[in-house]
């Protein structure tokens, strides 16, 4: 014997409570009461009510037996027969149930706990609600909805496609154009149909939505707030809105040329404008005129006209005239151009944007195209798909590991082995990871060794160190820096020694004819030759750049040429390389610019400068700043962010705020926008003014 279930019960007319619980016995089940007696005997199917709710109201539940529900009380008096396919408690005395009136037929109905019949047994479904009764009929394939009260008076004719409770006896009524009106509880209309969507009633305020607009309205149908508002909120007993976000559209002497209301602007590639409008999605063209009204909950462009979108929690894809592509009917949508992956409940689906085709089962996962095939995996296991949904490679395998024009490394119940794009073994499994080389031979990476193999097995090469695979050879790299270069026969091709000088301790890269080394713990230059050209004297050095290479001496960094001669004196703490004969310089953590003869073009007084030719990035005290490719100061640094744009002018922010400057300083478009984007191609700028809140009078 074995408690199921357990449940508090309030019952309302005898003023009392009290806990019962069901128990089972030998397949059968029972109540007792909280004292453990048996109240009703273990000799039902279920008891409770058919949603699997257990609940006594009034002394009162129900039964099933011979898998039909009824009604009984505790004093094991049957109150109605079992005849009922479902039996669902509403609250009060009411009781929700459906039964068969004839063998094609099936409609539900009301009782009440005396199993009384309330509302016949004439509609397809009914939710209640208070006293009133949403009652629904299907209608050549389409659900309509009404409302009526507790004796089955029609209020509201079923003729409707949607009927919400909204509190307050209040109903959204949905009409066959998706518009909603507000009813009272009388039936009565209290607005027109012309609202896209309403909230429930709290405080007797409801907020409505309308064009993507949100507004707010009493219980009498009373405007408190136009929709004509990005949000809406009441705080104090006052109504507070936020209107949309404002773009202008300017040219680049400042005119507005158009403005518009937007949250966001994403611009495309093609030139079009994904926006964004309370929280929905829509595009506009390259003149900034709505082409998709934002009704999507995402859209997103993917090239070739194609815009992955999400409308009503389900993705498809489209072109930029709403035109259908993929039907917006799946859980989720991929785009591998010109492939798609679409998925539903049941696993991923491969097609194409054509839909010229549709792979024949649906999978766990499926990739990208590799050399004319598109890994799948189905039931934990990996195959591959061809371009028209084919599985040509079967789903056996542990996982596809690399995949060339010809062959495909496999793991197989943990080995490694190569096969053809027909499933033929090239290479049978084995113990040790494979790697492709080219068409004619592949690499084992066995834990001391790497050979080269020819797809016949016979061994080409074997090394331990690293490789580096071309086209027509593959080059050896030998610990002593010495290269070998072999061809894919196995034969020496060539072979390049390093320099050799004594007591090397690294050799560095070269430039311009000159490598840097280290010896006993100091840096000096040798030639291509390995000929010493400048004696390991210096602390550290960096390659020569314009005839010049940094050394540093005693902490401090100085440049010398390729005579050995010291042309700048180490009088620095950090220095950059010399490009077109300048070069960025620190002391003292303050950096500045100096020429090849030593000459300080910018003084070291900012915490940094980045070079962005042709000008020069000065950042100093939190603030950005700009100098030419001579270092002559532009613009002094004011500006909390700086950006040089394509028509050479600047976007510049203070405070938040951004405006353009010219190179030379001078304002062109002032300092007042929250974002600001220039569009180089059309010459016009585009500035958004955020809304704030404001109280409504």
């Amino acid at each position: 014997m074995k408690a199921l279930l357990f449940c508090l019960l309030t019952v309302s007319f005898s003023g009392w409570a009290d806990t019962f619980q069901t128990f089972e016995e030998n397949g059968k089940v029972g109540i007792k009461n909280q004292d453990g007696k048996v109240v009703l005997p273990a000799s039902f199917e279920a008891l409770g009510w058919s949603d699997g709710s257990f609940s006594v109201v009034g002394n009162v539940t129900g039964y099933r037996q011979n898998s039909q529900w009824g009604i009984l009380n505790l004093k094991k008096e049957f109150i109605t027969k079992a005849e009922f396919e479902s039996l669902v408690y509403s609250g009060g005395e009411y009781v929700i149930a459906k039964k068969k009136i004839n063998p094609a037929q099936r409609k539900t109905g009301c009782l009440n706990l005396r199993g009384e019949t309330q509302i016949p047994f004439i509609y397809d479904g009914i939710q209640l609600h208070g006293l009133r009764a949403i009652v629904i009929n299907l209608s050549n394939g389409r659900y309509q909805y009404g409302l009526a009260d507790l004796q089955n008076k029609i209020i509201i004719p079923a003729n409707y496609s949607r009927i919400t409770p909204l509190g307050t006896l209040r109903y959204a009524v949905q009409n066959e154009s998706g518009k909603i009106a507000l009813y009272a509880e009388d039936g009565k209309a209290i607005t027109p149909f012309a609202i896209d969507s309403v909230t429930v009633f709290q405080g007797g305020k409801a907020y409505f939505y309308l064009n993507g607009n949100k507004g707010l309205l009493d219980r009498d149908g009373k405007i408190m707030a136009e929709a004509l508002y990005r949000d809406v909120k009441t705080e104090n007993e006052q109504v507070l809105v936020l209107p949309h976000n404002q773009w202008q559209v300017l040219n680049t002497a400042n005119k507005v040329q158009r403005q518009f209301e937007a949250e966001t602007i994403i611009p495309t590639p093609d030139g079009k404008n994904i926006y964004t409008y309370s929280g929905y999605y829509g595009l506009m063209d390259e003149e900034w005129n709505i082409t998709l009204p934002a009704h999507y909950q995402y859209l997103a462009y993917h090239g070739q006209d194609l815009y992955k979108a999400r409308k009503n929690n389900k993705s498809g894809i489209i072109t930029s005239q709403e035109q259908p592509i993929i039907p917006l009917r799946y859980d989720s949508v991929v785009i591998h151009y010109p492939f798609v992956l679409t998925l539903t409940h049941a696993g991923w689906e491969l097609t194409d944007v054509n839909q010229s085709f549709r792979s024949f089962k649906k999978y766990e996962e499926i990739g990208s195209l590799q050399h004319g095939l598109i890994p799948a995996k189905a039931y934990q296991f990996w195959g591959a798909l061809n371009i028209t949904g084919d599985e040509t490679i079967h789903c056996v395998f542990d996982s596809l590991i690399e995949l060339s024009a010809n062959h495909i490394v496999v793991k197989f119940k943990n080995q490694y082995g190569i096969i053809s794009h027909h499933e033929d073994w090239i290479v049978p499994p084995q113990p040790h990871p494979l790697k492709l080389v080219n068409d004619s031979c592949y690499l084992q990476l066995e834990p001391t060794n790497k050979f080269l193999k020819s797809f016949n097995g016979s061994v080409i090469y074997f090394t331990d160190n690293s490789l580096r695979f071309e086209s027509n050879l593959f080059t050896e790299y030998l610990p002593d820096g010495t290269l070998k270069q072999i061809n894919y026969r196995g034969r020496l091709v060539a072979r390049k020694e390093p320099p050799q000088v004594d007591k090397v301790e690294a050799v560095f890269s070269e430039y311009e004819g000159m490598r840097g080394v280290k010896r006993d713990g100091k840096y000096g230059f040798i030639d291509g030759k390995g000929r010493l050209r400048i004696a390991n004297r210096y602390d550290s050095i960096t390659h020569f750049s314009e005839g010049l290479a940094a050394i540093k001496l005693i902490g401090k960094w100085g440049f010398i040429n390729m005579q050995d001669q010291i042309i700048l004196n180490p009088n620095y703490t950090a220095v950059n390389e010399f490009k077109n004969g300048l070069c960025l310089v620190a002391r003292n953590g303050k950096w500045g610019i100096i020429n090849q003869q030593g000459k300080t073009i910018i003084n070291l007084e900012y915490d940094s400068i980045k070079q962005e030719p042709p000008h020069f990035l000065l950042y100093k005290n939190g603030l950005s700043g700009l100098a030419d490719q001579h270092g002559r100061i532009l613009v002094e640094p004011r500006f909390t962010q700086l950006e040089i744009l394509a028509n050479g002018n600047l976007k510049v922010s203070q405070a938040q705020k951004w405006g353009v400057i010219s190179a030379e300083g001078l304002s062109i478009i002032p300092i007042t926008y929250d974002a600001l984007h220039f569009f180089p191609e059309k010459q016009q700028y585009i500035g958004l003014q955020k809304a704030t809140w404001k109280i409504l009078k």
